[in-house]
C-alpha cells in the first residue's frame, strides 16, 4: 500500500481501490490513534495497518464507522480496537452478522432483487470463497455525535444522514480542518437524490470550517473551493429536476 499519503499534520489517507474498497483515514494524536472506517475485509484492513506501521504509526485504539454498508465495516473484526457507531449503524451490524455470505446466498439475493450483481461480484472478489465473514459489533453507540480527544487533535463525529444511507456520519478533524465524508453525498442505493435530504446535507457539510474533504470513493482529496463548486452545480441540477444520477461521486 505504497499510496498511503499523509494529507495533514495528523491525518494519513489510503485512497480507494478495487473491487470496491473505500478511502480510509488514520488520525494520529499524542495519546492514541483513531481510524475513520476500518476497511472492507481483513486483507484491506491489514494492508492499511502494515503501511501505517511502516510509517511509525501505532495501531488504532478506536475505529469510527461512517455507515453500515459492507465495504465500510467488514474489516473492523480484524482490529483490536473499540468500534464507534451511530445507533442505526450498530443495529445493522447485528443484522449483517446473521446474514449468509456464501456465493449461493449472494446469488439468491441478486436473483430476487434484494442485491445488485455488482454488489455480489465485489463481495466475491474482496472475500474469495469459501469465506468466513466476521462482524465486529459496536462498542460505543451514539445518537447525534461525539468528540474523540486523541492528544493534540480532536475528531468530531456527527450524524448527517442523506440519500445514500440514513445512518451516514462525517468526522471533522481539528486542528487539521479535514472532513471525512464517507459516502454521505452519494445517491441512494436505488439511484436518485431527493431535495429534502440532499440540500440540507450540503449546507451541513459546508458549515464545517473545512480545508480538505475526503470522501468514500473519490480518487483525490478535494479543497474547499472544489467541493463548494461541485455542490453548487449539484444544487442547480436538483432544483432543476435533473439530478436522477447526480452525486454518484464528487
Amino acid at each position: 500500500m505504497s499510496n498511503l499519503t499523509k494529507i495533514s499534520e495528523h491525518v494519513h489517507w489510503l485512497p480507494p481501490g478495487p473491487p470496491d474498497r473505500p478511502s480510509l483515514c488514520a488520525v494520529v494524536g499524542t495519546r492514541r490513534v483513531a481510524w475513520l472506517d476500518p476497511g472492507s475485509s481483513a486483507a484491506h484492513t491489514t494492508g492499511f495497518l502494515e503501511a501505517l506501521t511502516a510509517e511509525g504509526v501505532a495501531p488504532p485504539g478506536h475505529v469510527v464507522l461512517t455507515h453500515s454498508h459492507w465495504d465500510h465495516v467488514l474489516g473492523a473484526a480484524a482490529l483490536d480496537a473499540s468500534v464507534i457507531a451511530h445507533r442505526l449503524t450498530a443495529a445493522t451490524l447485528i443484522e449483517l452478522a446473521a446474514i449468509d455470505w456464501s456465493d449461493e446466498a449472494l446469488d439468491r439475493r441478486v436473483a430476487v432483487g434484494e442485491a445488485g450483481p455488482a454488489h455480489a461480484a465485489n463481495v466475491k472478489e474482496e472475500l474469495p470463497a469459501p469465506r468466513e465473514v466476521r462482524i465486529a459489533p459496536a462498542d460505543v453507540v451514539f445518537e447525534e455525535g461525539l468528540d474523540l480527544e486523541l492528544g493534540g487533535v480532536t475528531v468530531r463525529v456527527r450524524h448527517v444522514g442523506g440519500d445514500h444511507a440514513a445512518d451516514s456520519c462525517v468526522m471533522f478533524v481539528e486542528p487539521d480542518r479535514v472532513l471525512f465524508l464517507g459516502d454521505c453525498l452519494y445517491e441512494s442505493p436505488d439511484g436518485g437524490i431527493t431535495p429534502e435530504r440532499a440540500l440540507p446535507l450540503h449546507a451541513e457539510v459546508l458549515a464545517f470550517d473545512t480545508e480538505l474533504f475526503v470522501e468514500g470513493h473519490g480518487e483525490s482529496v478535494l479543497p474547499r473551493s472544489d467541493v463548494a463548486r461541485i455542490l453548487g452545480e449539484l444544487r442547480e441540477s436538483i432544483e432543476g429536476g435533473t439530478a436522477d444520477t447526480a452525486g454518484e461521486e464528487l
